[in-house]
């Protein structure tokens, strides 16, 4: 079936919240690029960036006949309302863009096609075929439905002439006229990327392999863009990719004359070429975004960044010396970090005297590594898309509760976003980054308020599991029991140090341990060591203010075995009754739980934890 495609419109949905970057609306190329290839085809375009301008789609002068929309993670619940909007009126929608590349299906119960990937082939076929009737299956980087079923068609080969691309036109920008010569444009030179960090989905989405545009093509596209803007973004992921080209495009812009004033994103080793800094910061170059990542080694080598910290260091003194600006981009919340990491990255970002910076929460993406691996693990804890911004705690970090993870981030950012810091940079006469910083001092404040839902929610989930339990402790004097049963260790696959460490930890939280042993041997498996814990437990009661059942690593296969407790004993009995479940990953977080039931202060548990960890060494 044919349907005449005349008119097309593109959307770029706004973030949900407001960030460090609000006030400058630095679009993205995707929806612009792929506007252009369709209206340089004959048809009539508008793209909608709703960080520049967001119109009333109801009175808009534009009647589409295909709706084209792009999101990343945090974007796709509003890509989803507007797509459910414009699919009401009839109108065929087509999602792209990072997150539904990776979660396809979910873009279908919105949409009624998703383009995976690269589109600048693939939604010029997909216009074609909807406008002359042509087989959809034959479109590679496609999904769509062919009646009940899902078709998912194979990714295309990546573009490898990139300079055969048209030059973004920033008029089809819906309010564009309003920013000319006042805003930012975004120049791609290259895309892909030759590393491969853990929570990144650049290889994924274009490839490993680097490919670029030609220093001509780039200059061409300073001039009619660039030189009708204020300031410049080079939006590749990583601008120095390639310091011999890099060299050759900052010579050029000396050259020939062209005064811009530009930014770009590059890794930490693009420091240590000075030659490299010197020419960046003639042809223009104002501030660089670097992912400095962590200052922790072990967080460096688990994300595969390829740095040191003594590096970190080098980095942003080097640019510094060209006179060159440095907005770092800290992540928080690696298998490695701990709470002291993120004080000590605050003193180590306050040293190196930071012009801005973001500290991240680490994000599991959907299409990176780490999101496959925190979905394998049963590790994300929420599924609201616009909360996947960076800026709040999604999964279950090893050694935070996500509380913890959330209010440590938080706080780090008060820290360098402080009215002192303001003070300091207009006295320097840094009027720019005096403003940024009382902007992201204003942000935090009203973050405060908007965001407390979500850190009374991660807050709840701390805390709501051990309320009851608190009612069986005593109020002052009398040491806290937590009573043992002394064959659960044999209910899973407990070994001396984790269970060894346990004991300890609550030793040190002040909590008299009592473990009652049978004092036969179990045996006949699970069963009759079953029998044992309860007859254990029944013993417990009079000597215990709660009893605890720690499960190794098993409480799926415990829990029929926990159901069968309810049977045996009274219901004042089951509510004194905590299980819970001891792994790698849960380890701290189930020690944390255990610690409030005995104490409120999760400061002071915390530092307990760690001091046992010091102690008796590495639990788990």
């Amino acid at each position: 079936m044919t349907r005449p495609i005349q008119k097309v419109l593109f959307i770029e949905p706004r973030s949900p919240q407001e960030h460090i970057f609000s006030r400058l609306a630095i679009p993205r190329l995707g929806s612009l690029l792929l506007g252009t290839i369709l209206q340089q085809q004959g048809l009539e375009v508008k793209v909608v960036i709703e960080e520049i301008s967001a119109p009333n789609y109801r009175s808009l002068d534009f009647q589409p006949d295909l709706v084209c929309i792009s999101s990343i993670s945090s974007t796709a619940p509003r890509a989803y309302e507007l797509a459910d909007f414009y699919r009401q009126q009839g109108l065929p929608v087509v999602l792209g863009g990072a997150h539904p590349s990776f979660l396809p299906q979910e873009g279908l119960e919105h949409a009624d096609y998703v383009v995976c990937g690269e589109g600048d082939e693939a939604l010029p076929d997909l216009v074609k075929a909807l406008d002359t009737g042509g087989s959809l299956a034959d479109i590679h980087n496609l999904c769509y439905r062919d009646g009940d079923a899902i078709q998912q068609n194979s990714w295309r080969p990546f573009l490898g002439d990139l300079d055969s691309l048209p030059i973004p036109d920033y008029t089809l920008i819906h309010g564009w006229k309003a920013r000319n010569r006042r805003g930012v444009i975004s120049v791609a030179t290259s895309r892909g990327c030759p590393f491969n960090c853990s929570f990144c989905s650049v290889i994924q989405l274009f490839g490993r392999k680097h490919r670029v545009t030609s220093i001509d093509r780039v200059i061409a596209e300073i001039r009619q863009n660039g030189l009708q803007a204020r300031h410049i973004f080079f939006c590749d992921d990583n601008f120095t990719a390639d310091r011999k080209r890099t060299k050759e495009l900052c010579e050029r812009i000396i050259a020939e004359g062209l005064k811009i004033e530009w930014s770009a994103q590059v890794r930490v080793e693009a420091a240590k070429d000075l030659e490299l800094l010197e020419l960046m910061a003639k042809s223009g170059c104002f501030v660089v975004f670097v992912g400095l990542e962590s200052i922790n080694p072990a967080t460096l080598k688990a994300y595969n960044k390829s740095q040191t910290v003594e590096g970190i260091k080098d980095c942003v003194n080097n640019f510094h010396r060209v006179g060159i600006k440095v907005h770092g981009m800290f992540v928080f919340g690696s298998e490695e970090d701990h709470y002291q990491v993120i004080r000590d990255t605050v003193k180590v970002s306050r040293q190196l005297d930071l012009d801005s910076l973001q500290y991240l929460i680490l994000t599991p993406i959907p299409g990176t590594p780490f999101y496959q691996e925190m979905e394998a693990q049963n590790r994300i804890i929420c599924r609201d898309w616009s909360q996947y911004d960076g800026h709040h705690t999604v999964f279950q970090p090893r050694q935070f509760t996500p509380f913890e993870l959330q209010m440590e981030t938080n706080r780090a950012m008060k820290k360098f976003y402080s009215w002192p810091s303001v003070i300091k940079r207009l006295i320097a006469r840094d009027l720019f980054f005096a403003k940024m910083k009382a902007f992201g001092r204003i942000l935090l404040w009203k973050a405060t308020w908007k965001r407390n839902n979500y850190f009374q929610q991660l807050q709840d989930q701390l805390y709501t599991r051990v309320q009851h339990l608190r009612q069986w402790l005593p109020q002052k004097g009398r040491m806290p029991r937590v009573g043992i049963p002394g064959d659960v260790w044999n209910l899973c696959t407990w070994e001396k140090g984790p269970r060894d460490f346990l004991i300890k930890f609550l030793e040190r939280l002040g909590v008299e341990v009592v473990q009652e042993t049978s004092q036969g041997k179990a045996g006949g498996g699970s069963r009759q060591t079953m029998q044992v814990v309860q007859a254990e437990i029944a013993r417990l009661q009079e000597q215990a203010d709660f009893i605890l059942l720690p499960l190794w690593q098993g409480l799926g296969e415990a829990a029929q075995k926990i159901k069968d407790l309810h049977q045996e004993f009274t219901k004042d009995t089951m509510a004194r009754l905590l299980a819970l479940e001891f792994s790698r990953e849960s380890f701290y977080n189930a020690c944390m739980e255990l610690g409030l039931c005995c104490n409120k202060r999760l400061g002071r548990i915390r530092r307990i934890y760690f001091q046992t960890l010091a102690e008796v060494g590495t639990p788990v």
